[in-house]
């Protein structure tokens, strides 16, 4: 290569000899340096992608929590309500303010209660549902 050189004008020259050798993909060392840059980029790209998918993940619980906390109190608030109406509609009818067969009462009542104990299941498993581990395997995936 200098024979080459010398053919050049010396400005160009300068800055030839400037830049340096030149790099050959033959030598084994200029692999392990590309090879080594992949894997840093693979990582990064990796990275990057666990870091979208924990935030993105984090948003949609953060906005799911917030939705399932209004529904709760709101079916905590009628359950209340309801509790209040029977607890009154028991003394009403127990003071005879209220005429209603006894039977009658007592099927009310029970009806109202279990009402109320299957709404609480309910709120149980299915607004708060067990967390499963479908983000861990889709972590595992990347």
């Amino acid at each position: 290569m200098p024979d080459s050189l010398d053919s050049l004008p010396p400005e160009i020259r300068a800055q030839i000899e400037e830049i340096g050798e030149a790099v050959h993909s033959d030598s084994e060392l200029d692999e392990k340096k590309i090879s080594g840059y992949e894997r840093v980029t693979k990582a990064k790209d990796q990275s990057f992608k666990l870091q979208t998918l924990v935030g993105a993940w984090q948003r949609q619980n953060k906005a799911e929590r917030k939705l399932r906390q209004k529904v709760a109190w709101c079916i905590l608030v009628a359950l209340g309500i309801q509790i209040i109406l029977v607890n009154t509609t028991f003394f009403l009818i127990g003071f005879g303010v209220i005429k209603a067969e006894e039977n009658l009462a007592k099927i009310f009542i029970l009806a109202v209660f279990a009402e109320i104990v299957a709404m609480v299941l309910i709120v149980l498993r299915y607004l708060f549902p067990r967390t499963g581990n479908e983000f861990l395997q889709l972590i595992k995936e990347l």
